[in-house]
């Protein structure tokens, strides 16, 4: 592991750990999630992408930069596509439920690729787990986890590749290390708090800075 890859883990620590606690890591990893919840974490899923995604396509299209290009991400289709399996029902337009602010600089969109990267990368032992969990036994297709397609083992190096040549500078190795502690605040945020009462759903605000 690079050395910038493992300071943003080190820093970044507390806010995964946290985020593991209300995500159904530990249900996800004992083959133990239920149908139920599963789908409320798709669902959680979908209104973190349909902010963050966007997000993310935008700087990178703006920038034109053929470094950013491999960083486009489709996966909010994927999730909805999982849903509609599950609930045939079509995902609802949920950007309204979260305010953001524009990424600002690319030192900030490290940082928020440093979660979302990484998530595709979890991605890979999660799916194992959902095929091996009896009661989700009758699912074919896990679109968001497998990610067929990608290869997401280059998307790592490229990025790894990214973080290194460009968080060279202090002040921006700090700059990417609060945006992926926002990142991960905003995720912990939208699953602890998202659908609790009756579905209710309070704003999730997600800004760097």
């Amino acid at each position: 592991m690079s050395q910038i890859l493992a300071r943003l883990k080190s820093t970044t620590q507390p806010q995964h750990d946290q985020l593991e606690a209300v995500s159904f890591a530990r249900e996800i990893m004992s083959q133990k999630i239920s149908r139920k919840e599963y789908i409320e974490l798709l669902a959680k899923t979908a209104v973190i992408y349909q902010v963050l995604e966007p997000m993310v396509n935008e700087f990178i299209n703006k920038t034109q930069d053929p470094a950013l290009t491999p960083f486009i991400s489709n996966r909010l289709s994927d999730v909805e596509k999982d849903l509609v399996n599950l609930t045939r029902r079509e995902t609802e337009d949920n950007a309204g439920l979260s305010e953001r602010k524009e990424i600002g600089n690319l030192s900030e969109l490290i940082g928020i690729l440093y979660v979302l990267e990484g998530a595709r990368l979890g991605g890979k032992v999660i799916v194992k787990a959902l095929r091996k969990n009896p009661t989700l036994a009758d699912i074919k297709d896990f679109h968001f986890y497998q990610q067929t397609g990608i290869d997401i083992r280059q998307r790592w190096l490229n990025f790894r590749t990214l973080a290194d040549n460009h968080l060279v500078k202090e002040q921006d190795q700090e700059k990417a290390t609060l945006a992926a502690r926002e990142t991960f605040n905003y995720f912990y945020n939208v699953h602890k708090t998202l659908f609790q009462n009756n579905l209710y759903a309070p704003k999730c605000y997600f800004g760097i800075g």
